[in-house]
């Protein structure tokens, strides 16, 4: 491919056509493209002739197809890997939203919880590529983009070992000359978080790309974000302090960790009495949670307590909190027993009463009991004999038999091979893997078996990549039928995100 940024080939691979140059620098050209086998819109990657040598080129490839095996729903999907005329290119999905860059330029300082919410993301999508055992190296605002659905996706992953041309995001160790690490991305992160929060970043000043500890640019500690933003809660300024520490080793251990920070932060306290535990790089690096951290989902004792759920948050309550007794409806039917009860002693005790009086009894009518409105309209309600004083502790069981399962009811949504999922193949099964996590979050699915059929679904992505549809729709069917073996043999639960995906998308000939 020539070196020039003014020409590009019309067609890559015999597949890509190159539509729109979004994105150049150094090593390449970013372009949206098309791809004319799975026909859906992409955006692909196509590195330069200046790195056109044979060493570079084998290096690059396996960088590239290491990036290709991060499957995670904060990561922009790589959808294929190859050469084109001597020069490696990567295909991936294409991202409509802005970035984290673009966000701050239209906007301005974002929002807190706006904060927490994006940076945790990023921090999720960095976690899962360095558990892959890549490293990004380039991180910056521009590096996190959005995609339509709103989720944020980590993009641009550095094809080389250089030090970006600024160096405002570069941790000090990296400009100092040492290879790029997990480490030094967490680091940039912590840079991007302070610029979301205050606008301006943490070393000398917006006008500044040569500030920072590295550079000798700035200053030797930075201001906390709340010396800019009174609203910045202290947990807040401690993990961010932490993460663009000079030193590595006092920085959090992992993008994880960050994660869970952050959701803590945003999320009001369980018990705002209790003492608030520091957010510090050792704490994070020890695997230790902030005092807000319950999971994945926060707990509430009461409703409407100081620090309680806000307006879209997900509580989960005591069980004596809304469930008194056995159930307000098994509540009602003890209580129409026991009426029922009384009745047949008052009726018998007259009925003794004038046998001793030797005088005919008296003819106390028998109360009759309306049919329960709790009875399922689809049964056939049965009446209530008179009661005698025999009577059964059983009887309230008779009145309203509980339901022992629920019922489906909803169709699928089509077949897969039938129809094609809106947004392509890509997107269907990036939704997938997400969905699968997700499950396993719930712990509604064996993790073993969660790993293999994200394992499946990566492969059905490379063969819907190279357009091979049918050999693509096989792996999926693979997947299907382990989960639904699964479901089987009690290692996932028949509710849950992947279980509707089950539902949703049917195989061919099912």
């Amino acid at each position: 491919m020539s070196d020039s940024t003014e020409r590009a080939p019309s067609l890559v691979a015999d597949r890509y056509r190159l539509d729109e140059r979004i994105g150049s620098g150094p090593m390449g050209e970013v372009w949206r493209g098309y791809d004319t086998r799975a026909d859906w819109v992409v955006a692909v990657k196509v590195l330069g002739a200046r790195v056109a040598g044979a060493a570079t080129r084998e290096v690059l490839r396996q960088h590239a197809q290491a990036v290709a095996r991060v499957i995670h729903p904060n990561v922009a999907m790589v959808l294929d890997v190859g050469e084109h005329e001597g020069a490696p290119f990567l295909v991936m999905e294409f991202l409509t939203g802005l970035s984290l860059g673009e966000e701050l330029a239209a906007r301005g300082p974002l929002g807190i919880v706006e904060v927490c919410d994006l940076i945790g993301q990023a921090a999720a999508g960095l976690d899962a590529a360095h558990r892959a055992g890549v490293v990004h190296g380039q991180v910056g605002p521009d590096s996190f983009r959005s995609a339509g659905s709103g989720v944020l996706k980590v993009v641009g992953f550095g094809m080389d070992d250089r030090v970006p041309p600024s160096s405002r995001y570069v941790a000090p160790e990296r400009v100092a000359g040492q290879e790029a690490t997990a480490s030094g991305d967490l680091y940039a992160l912590g840079c991007v978080c302070y610029e979301l929060l205050c606008g301006r970043p943490p070393f000398g000043d917006a006008a500044d790309d040569d500030g920072g500890p590295g550079s000798g640019g700035g200053e030797a500690e930075p201001a906390p974000p709340s010396a800019f933003r009174a609203e910045v809660p202290a947990e807040l300024d401690r993990l961010v302090l932490a993460m663009i520490a000079e030193e590595p080793a006092k920085r959090p251990a992992s993008g994880e960790a960050i994660r869970r920070a952050l959701a803590g932060i945003a999320r009001p306290r369980a018990h705002p009495a209790a003492p608030a535990m520091p957010v510090t790089g050792a704490s994070l690096r020890d695997g230790g949670l902030p005092p807000n951290e319950q999971g994945a989902t926060e707990v509430f004792q009461t409703v409407g307590q100081s620090g309680g759920p806000r307006a879209g948050d997900t509580a989960v309550y005591q069980a004596g909190e809304l469930e008194p007794g056995p159930g307000s409806n098994r509540k009602l039917l003890l209580q129409l027993g026991a009426a029922v009860a009384i009745i047949a002693v008052v009726t018998v005790v007259m009925v003794i009463w004038a046998g001793s009086r030797k005088e005919e009894p008296v003819a106390v009518p028998t109360p009759t009991v309306a049919p329960s409105t709790f009875t399922p309209p689809t049964e056939t309600e049965t009446p209530i004999e008179t009661p005698t004083s025999d009577l059964s502790p059983g009887l309230v069981a008779t009145l309203v038999p509980e339901p022992t399962s629920l019922q489906e009811t909803a169709a699928p949504k089509a077949t897969l091979g039938d129809a094609i999922p809106r947004g392509g193949w890509g997107k269907w099964l990036s939704e997938f893997d997400q969905a699968l996590m997700s499950q396993q979050a719930m712990g509604g699915i064996n993790p073993e078996v969660a790993g293999k059929a994200r394992e499946k679904i990566r492969k059905a992505a490379r063969k819907f990549a190279e357009g091979k549809v049918d050999p693509g729709i096989d792996q999926i069917a693979h997947v299907y039928h382990d989960l639904e073996r699964a479901q089987q043999k009690g290692d996932m639960e028949r509710s849950g995100p992947a279980a509707d995906v089950l539902r949703d998308w049917r195989l061919p000939g099912t």
